[in-house]
Protein backbone atom coordinates (compact mmCIF):
# COMPACT_ATOMS: atom_id res chain seq x y z
CA UNK A 1 0.00 0.00 0.00
CA UNK A 2 1.27 3.45 -0.90
CA UNK A 3 2.42 5.56 2.04
CA UNK A 4 0.21 8.62 2.59
CA UNK A 5 1.35 12.11 1.76
CA UNK A 6 0.65 15.41 3.47
CA UNK A 7 -0.18 18.55 1.54
CA UNK A 8 1.76 21.31 3.29
CA UNK A 9 0.84 24.98 2.91
CA UNK A 10 2.99 27.90 4.00
CA UNK A 11 1.22 31.26 3.98
CA UNK A 12 3.84 33.96 4.37
CA UNK A 13 3.65 37.73 4.23
CA UNK A 14 5.79 37.83 1.10
CA UNK A 15 5.39 34.42 -0.52
CA UNK A 16 3.03 31.44 -0.34
CA UNK A 17 4.14 27.85 -0.93
CA UNK A 18 2.51 24.45 -1.13
CA UNK A 19 4.31 21.11 -1.10
CA UNK A 20 3.75 17.38 -1.18
CA UNK A 21 5.61 15.77 1.74
CA UNK A 22 6.11 12.14 2.69
CA UNK A 23 6.28 10.69 6.23
CA UNK A 24 10.07 10.93 6.34
CA UNK A 25 9.98 14.66 5.71
CA UNK A 26 11.00 14.44 2.07
CA UNK A 27 9.49 17.14 -0.12
CA UNK A 28 8.31 15.48 -3.32
CA UNK A 29 7.05 18.58 -5.13
CA UNK A 30 6.89 22.26 -4.23
CA UNK A 31 5.18 25.33 -5.72
CA UNK A 32 5.71 28.97 -4.83
CA UNK A 33 4.14 32.33 -5.72
CA UNK A 34 3.92 35.84 -4.21
CA UNK A 35 1.19 36.20 -1.61
CA UNK A 36 -1.63 38.34 -3.07
CA UNK A 37 -1.80 41.78 -1.50
CA UNK A 38 -4.45 43.41 -3.66
CA UNK A 39 -8.17 42.77 -3.54
CA UNK A 40 -11.23 43.61 -1.52
CA UNK A 41 -10.98 40.65 0.87
CA UNK A 42 -8.62 38.01 2.15
CA UNK A 43 -10.41 35.46 0.00
CA UNK A 44 -8.00 36.41 -2.79
CA UNK A 45 -5.35 34.55 -0.78
CA UNK A 46 -7.69 31.61 -0.23
CA UNK A 47 -8.31 31.38 -3.97
CA UNK A 48 -4.60 31.52 -4.75
CA UNK A 49 -3.80 28.72 -2.29
CA UNK A 50 -6.67 26.59 -3.61
CA UNK A 51 -5.34 26.96 -7.13
CA UNK A 52 -1.82 26.00 -6.02
CA UNK A 53 -3.04 22.89 -4.19
CA UNK A 54 -5.09 21.82 -7.19
CA UNK A 55 -2.07 22.24 -9.43
CA UNK A 56 0.10 20.26 -7.02
CA UNK A 57 -2.38 17.38 -6.89
CA UNK A 58 -2.31 17.04 -10.68
CA UNK A 59 1.42 16.23 -10.55
CA UNK A 60 0.85 12.83 -8.88
CA UNK A 61 -1.18 9.75 -9.91
CA UNK A 62 -4.95 10.06 -9.31
CA UNK A 63 -4.93 7.21 -6.77
CA UNK A 64 -2.41 8.99 -4.50
CA UNK A 65 -3.51 8.97 -0.86
CA UNK A 66 -3.47 12.34 0.87
CA UNK A 67 -3.67 12.17 4.66
CA UNK A 68 -4.59 15.81 5.08
CA UNK A 69 -3.66 19.44 4.59
CA UNK A 70 -1.42 21.19 7.09
CA UNK A 71 -1.21 24.98 7.05
CA UNK A 72 1.59 27.10 8.45
CA UNK A 73 0.40 30.71 8.53
CA UNK A 74 1.47 34.11 9.66
CA UNK A 75 -0.42 35.18 12.75
CA UNK A 76 -2.15 35.98 14.93
CA UNK A 77 -4.67 33.25 14.16
CA UNK A 78 -8.37 32.96 14.82
CA UNK A 79 -8.67 29.21 15.32
CA UNK A 80 -12.46 29.29 15.66
CA UNK A 81 -12.84 30.87 12.22
CA UNK A 82 -9.78 29.10 10.80
CA UNK A 83 -7.39 31.74 9.52
CA UNK A 84 -5.15 34.74 10.29
CA UNK A 85 -6.94 37.78 11.69
CA UNK A 86 -5.59 41.34 11.86
CA UNK A 87 -2.08 40.28 10.91
CA UNK A 88 0.26 43.29 10.77
CA UNK A 89 2.02 41.74 7.78
CA UNK A 90 -0.83 41.42 5.24
CA UNK A 91 -3.43 44.02 4.18
CA UNK A 92 -6.54 41.96 4.98
CA UNK A 93 -8.43 41.80 8.27
CA UNK A 94 -9.12 38.07 7.88
CA UNK A 95 -8.14 35.24 5.53
CA UNK A 96 -10.46 32.19 5.64
CA UNK A 97 -8.42 29.01 5.33
CA UNK A 98 -9.69 25.93 7.16
CA UNK A 99 -13.42 25.83 6.20
CA UNK A 100 -13.01 26.56 2.46
CA UNK A 101 -10.06 24.19 2.00
CA UNK A 102 -11.83 21.43 3.92
CA UNK A 103 -14.92 21.89 1.75
CA UNK A 104 -12.95 22.05 -1.49
CA UNK A 105 -10.73 19.01 -0.97
CA UNK A 106 -12.70 16.87 1.52
CA UNK A 107 -9.58 16.37 3.65
CA UNK A 108 -8.72 17.12 7.28
CA UNK A 109 -7.16 20.59 7.54
CA UNK A 110 -4.86 21.54 10.43
CA UNK A 111 -3.82 25.14 11.10
CA UNK A 112 -0.73 26.40 12.95
CA UNK A 113 1.04 29.71 13.04
CA UNK A 114 4.34 29.62 11.19
CA UNK A 115 6.57 29.55 14.25
CA UNK A 116 4.58 26.73 15.88
CA UNK A 117 4.96 24.86 12.62
CA UNK A 118 8.68 25.54 12.77
CA UNK A 119 9.16 24.14 16.26
CA UNK A 120 6.99 21.13 15.39
CA UNK A 121 9.20 20.45 12.34
CA UNK A 122 12.33 20.77 14.48
CA UNK A 123 10.88 18.30 16.98
CA UNK A 124 9.68 15.84 14.34
CA UNK A 125 12.34 16.03 11.62
CA UNK A 126 15.23 18.19 12.88
CA UNK A 127 17.68 18.83 15.70
CA UNK A 128 14.99 18.57 18.38
CA UNK A 129 13.97 14.95 17.73
CA UNK A 130 15.00 13.68 21.15
CA UNK A 131 14.60 16.97 23.03
CA UNK A 132 11.61 17.71 25.26
CA UNK A 133 12.15 21.43 25.71
CA UNK A 134 13.01 23.58 22.72
CA UNK A 135 12.20 26.92 21.14
CA UNK A 136 12.20 27.89 17.47
CA UNK A 137 12.36 31.53 16.35
CA UNK A 138 11.83 32.85 12.86
CA UNK A 139 13.56 36.10 11.93
CA UNK A 140 11.97 37.07 8.65
CA UNK A 141 9.56 39.79 7.47
CA UNK A 142 8.27 39.55 11.04
CA UNK A 143 9.43 37.67 14.14
CA UNK A 144 7.62 34.71 15.67
CA UNK A 145 8.32 31.84 18.01
CA UNK A 146 7.16 28.37 18.91
CA UNK A 147 7.91 26.26 21.98
CA UNK A 148 7.86 22.58 22.88
CA UNK A 149 7.59 22.28 26.68
CA UNK A 150 7.92 18.89 28.34
CA UNK A 151 7.46 17.26 24.96
CA UNK A 152 4.23 19.09 24.08
CA UNK A 153 3.57 21.99 21.74
CA UNK A 154 2.78 25.07 23.80
CA UNK A 155 -0.50 26.28 22.36
CA UNK A 156 -1.97 28.80 24.79
CA UNK A 157 -5.55 29.88 25.44
CA UNK A 158 -6.26 30.94 21.86
CA UNK A 159 -3.49 29.08 20.09
CA UNK A 160 -1.15 32.07 19.94
CA UNK A 161 1.33 31.29 22.72
CA UNK A 162 4.99 32.24 22.18
CA UNK A 163 4.29 35.39 20.13
CA UNK A 164 7.86 36.32 21.01
CA UNK A 165 8.13 39.05 18.39
CA UNK A 166 6.24 41.24 20.84
CA UNK A 167 8.55 40.80 23.79
CA UNK A 168 9.76 44.21 24.97
CA UNK A 169 13.52 44.25 24.35
CA UNK A 170 14.44 47.94 24.37
CA UNK A 171 13.69 51.16 26.24
CA UNK A 172 16.35 53.33 24.58
CA UNK A 173 15.05 53.90 21.07
CA UNK A 174 11.38 53.12 21.84
CA UNK A 175 10.50 52.19 18.27
CA UNK A 176 6.78 51.57 17.64
CA UNK A 177 5.79 48.08 16.52
CA UNK A 178 3.74 47.40 13.39
CA UNK A 179 1.18 45.69 15.63
CA UNK A 180 0.26 49.21 16.82
CA UNK A 181 -0.03 47.89 20.37
CA UNK A 182 3.24 49.00 21.91
CA UNK A 183 6.83 50.18 21.63
CA UNK A 184 10.15 48.45 22.10
CA UNK A 185 8.94 45.12 20.70
CA UNK A 186 11.55 42.75 19.25
CA UNK A 187 9.83 42.78 15.86
CA UNK A 188 10.18 46.57 15.69
CA UNK A 189 13.96 46.22 15.67
CA UNK A 190 15.17 42.93 14.25
CA UNK A 191 12.86 41.76 11.48
CA UNK A 192 13.84 42.05 7.84
CA UNK A 193 11.29 44.81 7.39
CA UNK A 194 12.31 46.90 10.41
CA UNK A 195 16.11 46.62 10.53
CA UNK A 196 16.57 49.58 8.10
CA UNK A 197 14.36 51.79 10.30
CA UNK A 198 16.29 50.72 13.40
CA UNK A 199 19.53 51.54 11.56
CA UNK A 200 18.24 55.02 10.71
CA UNK A 201 17.20 55.68 14.32
CA UNK A 202 20.51 54.31 15.64
CA UNK A 203 22.56 56.61 13.39
CA UNK A 204 20.42 59.59 14.43
CA UNK A 205 20.75 58.81 18.14
CA UNK A 206 24.52 58.43 17.85
CA UNK A 207 24.84 61.46 15.55
CA UNK A 208 26.44 59.32 12.89
CA UNK A 209 26.55 60.44 9.28
CA UNK A 210 25.06 57.69 7.15
CA UNK A 211 27.72 56.45 4.75
CA UNK A 212 25.50 54.38 2.46
CA UNK A 213 21.89 53.93 1.41
CA UNK A 214 20.46 51.39 3.88
CA UNK A 215 17.43 50.69 1.69
CA UNK A 216 17.03 47.16 3.06
CA UNK A 217 18.45 44.83 5.68
CA UNK A 218 20.44 42.92 3.09
CA UNK A 219 22.45 46.05 2.24
CA UNK A 220 23.42 46.61 5.88
CA UNK A 221 24.64 43.02 6.32
CA UNK A 222 26.50 43.24 3.01
CA UNK A 223 28.28 46.44 4.03
CA UNK A 224 29.28 44.88 7.34
CA UNK A 225 30.73 41.87 5.51
CA UNK A 226 32.72 44.30 3.34
CA UNK A 227 34.24 45.81 6.48
CA UNK A 228 32.19 48.99 6.85
CA UNK A 229 32.73 50.17 10.43
CA UNK A 230 29.33 51.84 10.77
CA UNK A 231 27.46 48.76 9.61
CA UNK A 232 29.49 46.56 11.95
CA UNK A 233 28.82 48.83 14.93
CA UNK A 234 25.11 48.81 14.17
CA UNK A 235 25.01 45.01 13.88
CA UNK A 236 26.64 44.82 17.29
CA UNK A 237 23.73 46.88 18.62
CA UNK A 238 21.32 44.57 16.80
CA UNK A 239 23.09 41.68 18.53
CA UNK A 240 22.44 43.34 21.88
CA UNK A 241 18.72 43.54 21.11
CA UNK A 242 18.60 39.94 19.91
CA UNK A 243 20.56 38.83 22.97
CA UNK A 244 18.07 40.56 25.25
CA UNK A 245 15.21 38.74 23.54
CA UNK A 246 16.94 35.37 23.83
CA UNK A 247 17.61 36.06 27.52
CA UNK A 248 13.84 36.40 27.91
CA UNK A 249 13.25 33.14 26.03
CA UNK A 250 15.66 31.29 28.30
CA UNK A 251 14.04 32.42 31.54
CA UNK A 252 10.53 31.94 30.14
CA UNK A 253 10.93 28.42 28.74
CA UNK A 254 14.20 27.02 30.16
CA UNK A 255 14.86 25.16 26.87
CA UNK A 256 17.63 22.74 26.00
CA UNK A 257 17.79 24.10 22.46
CA UNK A 258 16.90 27.32 20.62
CA UNK A 259 17.03 27.25 16.83
CA UNK A 260 16.61 30.12 14.41
CA UNK A 261 15.19 30.22 10.91
CA UNK A 262 13.68 32.77 8.56
CA UNK A 263 15.43 34.71 5.83
CA UNK A 264 17.31 37.13 8.11
CA UNK A 265 18.79 34.31 10.21
CA UNK A 266 19.41 31.88 7.36
CA UNK A 267 21.22 34.42 5.17
CA UNK A 268 23.26 35.99 7.99
CA UNK A 269 23.73 33.07 10.35
CA UNK A 270 27.21 33.83 11.70
CA UNK A 271 26.42 37.46 12.54
CA UNK A 272 23.07 36.65 14.14
CA UNK A 273 24.30 33.78 16.30
CA UNK A 274 27.50 35.62 17.29
CA UNK A 275 25.54 38.64 18.53
CA UNK A 276 23.11 36.50 20.50
CA UNK A 277 25.84 34.48 22.18
CA UNK A 278 27.74 37.67 22.99
CA UNK A 279 24.84 39.40 24.72
CA UNK A 280 22.47 36.72 26.03
CA UNK A 281 22.50 36.65 29.82
CA UNK A 282 23.49 33.71 32.03
CA UNK A 283 20.86 33.86 34.74
CA UNK A 284 19.93 30.29 33.81
CA UNK A 285 22.15 27.77 32.04
CA UNK A 286 22.43 28.78 28.41
CA UNK A 287 20.92 26.24 25.99
CA UNK A 288 22.39 25.25 22.66
CA UNK A 289 21.70 28.10 20.20
CA UNK A 290 21.95 27.45 16.49
CA UNK A 291 20.50 27.92 13.02
CA UNK A 292 17.99 25.27 11.99
CA UNK A 293 19.27 22.57 9.64
CA UNK A 294 15.85 22.42 7.94
CA UNK A 295 16.39 25.68 6.06
CA UNK A 296 13.59 27.66 4.46
CA UNK A 297 11.39 24.56 4.23
CA UNK A 298 11.00 24.25 8.00
CA UNK A 299 7.46 25.70 8.02
CA UNK A 300 6.33 23.38 5.23
CA UNK A 301 7.77 20.42 7.13
CA UNK A 302 6.02 21.57 10.28
CA UNK A 303 2.70 21.75 8.46
CA UNK A 304 3.29 18.20 7.25
CA UNK A 305 4.27 17.04 10.74
CA UNK A 306 0.96 18.41 12.04
CA UNK A 307 -0.88 16.18 9.56
CA UNK A 308 1.12 13.06 10.41
CA UNK A 309 0.91 13.63 14.16
CA UNK A 310 -2.74 14.72 13.99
Amino acid sequence: MQSPYAIAVDLGATNSRVALVDQRGKIIKKLRRPTPREGARGTVITAALTEMIQKLMTTVPPDTHFQGIGISSIGPLDYKKGGPRNSPNIPFSFVPLVPPLKAQFSLPVLLLNDANAGVLAEHHFGAGKRIKNLVYVTLSTGIGGGAIVDGKLLFGRGGNAAEVGHLIVDTTYNLPCACAKGIGHWEAYASGRTIPRFFSEWTRAHKEKIEFNARDAETIFKKANEGNAMARAFLDELGRVNGRAVSDLIVAYDPELITFGGSVALHNSNVIIHGIKKYAEHYLARPAITITSLGEDITLLGAAAAVFQK
